[in-house]
């Protein structure tokens, strides 16, 4: 492989819930043809059955992947999709470059790209900005605290 040009940020794409990094694929591609770095992280959350894994192991995990990245001294774009906006809110705190900066760390994330992706206030839940209800193609799991989506409407 080809040393990566670390002059130039690298871009982290960060699926929704129940998506793989697969989903990412084209674009990855296209971007690697004009020479830009991208890596697609998998959350923890997706694919168990049932579901034991969930926002704050996935924003560890995504986290711990930029973590790597701002201590190679890179700059960081994270790109952002339906859940994963909720994953990357929180996995990008205390990675931000301007605060590394100051504390003479290099690297780090350089801007947040929410792509059809929920925006939720710190301190505010995916139900609060839906109205206090979830949406019709929702069930939730009182069991383990998960919403999961209804095959017969997804």
């Amino acid at each position: 492989a080809a040393m990566a040009d670390t002059s130039r940020p690298v871009f982290v794409f960060v699926p929704g819930a129940w998506h793989l990094p697969e989903a990412f694929d084209a674009i990855r591609g296209l971007m690697a043809q004009r020479g830009l770095e991208t890596e697609a992280v998998t959350l923890t959350s997706v694919g168990a059955e049932p579901p034991t894994k969930g926002l704050h192991s996935d924003i560890a995990h995504v986290h711990s992947v930029l973590q790597r990245l701002a201590d190679e001294g890179r700059q960081i774009v994270v790109i952002v999709h339906s859940y994963g906006g909720l994953v990357g809110a929180g996995a990008v705190e205390g990675l931000e470059y301007a605060r590394r900066a100051q504390n003479g760390q290099k690297g780090g994330v350089i801007m947040l790209v929410y792509m059809t992706a929920f925006v939720v206030p710190k301190g505010k839940s995916l139900k609060d900005m839906l109205g206090g209800q979830w949406l019709p193609w929702m069930k939730f799991n009182v069991r383990s605290s998960t919403p999961t989506a209804s095959a017969s409407r997804h």
